[in-house]
């Protein structure tokens, strides 16, 4: 596990449970009433699952009626925070971890381990500890995990690999750049990455980023740290790619976001991607590809001011209740219901390959194995998570990351250096930070 997530107790529920052995005994209430949900993103199969499965929930809970609705997952943090000022956020929102922080700071969502004393235990027996930390913020859980993403990872299609020479994966950035050079055909580039301003393209960059040492802001000090060496030499070796002519033209990696950059790798029209731990799990590859996916290569000599990471990682269907939720006891109910087993596994391969699982029976099943058996074998040797780190995560992330993401796609564009892009964007983001945080 990561030094930098911290492992919590929560005392609270043990004295909580010995106080009420002294109360009469009283009966079970079963929650009902209306409980809206709303939730962002997920990969078609799951989105499909969930669906089903909400059914099941209503079959288990009839005097629950659940109001659920699905959203694209890159305009939750417009969606929730337009809810909330108007009042109609809903009971559950199913978001991302890197949320939490602003969410809990502006009062929008309510601290599980508060309102559910009772139920924590069960659900740390049941999720892996790693995956658990994620859903805690200032020593409080706001959110359930389901599983977790982690950037950045790298596809590369087999036969495009040997027939360059190759017979390993590239090991450092010097080296995927000789590769990509030496993979790139007049009608197929070497290599693609996203480069438009949606979160997960983002997402995508810091993995690297955090990876050449850099980091996007100092909590500690306050500081906004765009423009730190291990975020400028990432950024010039996206830069570099380009220059190398092995990618698709600029114009359209800051248009061609993370799926699409993906379909691209499916049907054979880049060698090489990079994209988070899913890849193309969830879209699949033209059945005459043979293809492979590794940990994104390291800088041979980390430039940045700070630790580097091995992989950094979130995750993006996190079950939170609204401090607006008109009926809280119906909320936890759901949540409950999506920390059992039986859910959990759908990310385990039934159906779900794409997503690094929470639930800690589901990295028994043999689909998962099947599917990813480096996952599976890192993980029962404890070391998947070792060296990794949260995605960026703290009040005001919005506002840096959307400086960031103009800044990658001025220097992708060529319109300024890395260095001017993000010495502007350092300078921008740092006035919001300032005003946000007084």
């Amino acid at each position: 596990m990561s030094n930098s997530i911290s492992r919590r107790r929560f005392l609270g529920t043990t004295a909580a449970v010995g106080a009420a052995a002294l109360l009469p005994a009283q009966p079970a209430r079963a929650a009902s009433g209306e409980i809206s949900v709303w939730k962002f993103g997920g990969t078609p199969q799951e989105v499909e699952v969930w669906a089903a499965r909400n059914d099941a929930f209503s079959a288990a809970q009839p005097d629950i009626d659940l109001n659920y609705s699905y959203f694209n997952g890159q305009i939750r943090r417009q969606k929730i925070l337009a809810g909330f000022q108007t009042n109609r956020l809903a009971d559950v929102i199913i978001a991302f971890g890197q949320d939490i922080p602003e969410f809990a700071g502006f009062g929008m969502i309510q601290p599980l381990d508060e309102i559910a004393p009772d139920r924590v235990q069960g659900w740390k027996d049941r999720i892996v500890p790693e995956v658990f930390e994620s859903g805690m913020h200032d020593g409080k859980l706001y959110a359930l995990p389901t599983y977790v993403d982690m950037a950045s990872f790298l596809a590369i299609n087999l036969d495009a690999l040997e027939e360059a020479g190759f017979d390993r994966p590239p090991e450092t950035w010097d080296e995927l750049r000789e590769y990509a050079k030496a993979m790139t055909k007049p009608d197929r580039p070497g290599i693609a990455f996203p480069a438009t301003t949606a979160p997960v393209d983002i997402n995508i960059f810091e993995g690297l980023a955090y990876a050449n040492g850099g980091r996007i802001f100092d909590e500690d000090t306050g500081k906004v740290t765009l423009n730190d060496p291990g975020v400028v030499d990432a950024l010039q070796f996206y830069v570099d790619l380009i220059k190398d002519g092995s990618t698709p033209a600029a114009t359209s990696l800051t248009e061609t976001f993370f799926r699409d950059t993906a379909q691209l790798f499916g049907q054979g029209r880049s060698a090489m991607w990079i994209g988070l731990s899913w890849l193309n799990t969830p879209w699949g590859v033209n059945e005459n590809i043979r293809w492979t996916g590794v940990p994104m290569p390291k800088p041979e000599a980390p430039t940045g001011s700070y630790e580097p990471v091995n992989a950094i990682m979130d995750g993006t269907a996190m079950l939170m209740v609204s401090s607006r939720s008109k009926n809280p006891e119906a909320a936890l109910e759901y949540v409950d219901f999506w920390s059992q087993d039986e859910q959990l596994e759908t990310w385990g391969g039934q159906p779900e390959i794409a997503r690094i699982p929470a639930g800690k029976a589901a990295w028994d099943n043999a689909e998962l194995k099947e599917a990813w058996p480096n996952w599976v074998k890192a993980y029962d040797a404890g070391t998947l998570f070792e060296g990794g780190a949260p995605m960026p995560r703290f009040i005001g992330v919005s506002a840096i990351e959307s400086a960031l993401g103009t800044a990658i796609q001025q220097a992708v564009l060529g319109q300024k250096t890395p260095q001017e892009a993000l010495d502007e964007a350092t300078v921008a983001a740092q006035g919001q930070i300032d005003l946000i945080r007084g």
